[in-house]
């Protein structure tokens, strides 16, 4: 799940309905992705959920940072059902 407040009293809500994964084509050096995959397989996890849960930690991390007056992402399971709200 994912949910964006921007700005005062604006909010957007993803409904699981609505949150089918996009595909994303991103460039990383050789050795950046070399270890990306050695990771992913000492895990036994993919390259997408490695990546994912690395760009979660950074959102999280941002959210802090910045506080909700800026952006706030929070980024919960997919699978949590929740209603969308506009405020």
């Amino acid at each position: 799940m994912i949910a964006v407040t921007h700005g005062p009293g604006v909010h957007f809500c993803l409904c699981e309905e609505l949150q089918m994964p996009k595909k994303v084509l991103i460039a990383l050096p050789p050795a950046m992705l070399e270890q990306v995959d050695f990771i992913a397989q000492h895990e036994h996890r993919t390259r997408s959920d490695l990546i994912r849960e690395a760009l979660r930690r950074y959102l999280d991390n941002f959210r802090r940072q910045q506080g909700a007056a800026h952006l706030a992402v929070s980024t919960m399971e997919v699978n949590e059902p929740y209603v969308p709200t506009l405020s």
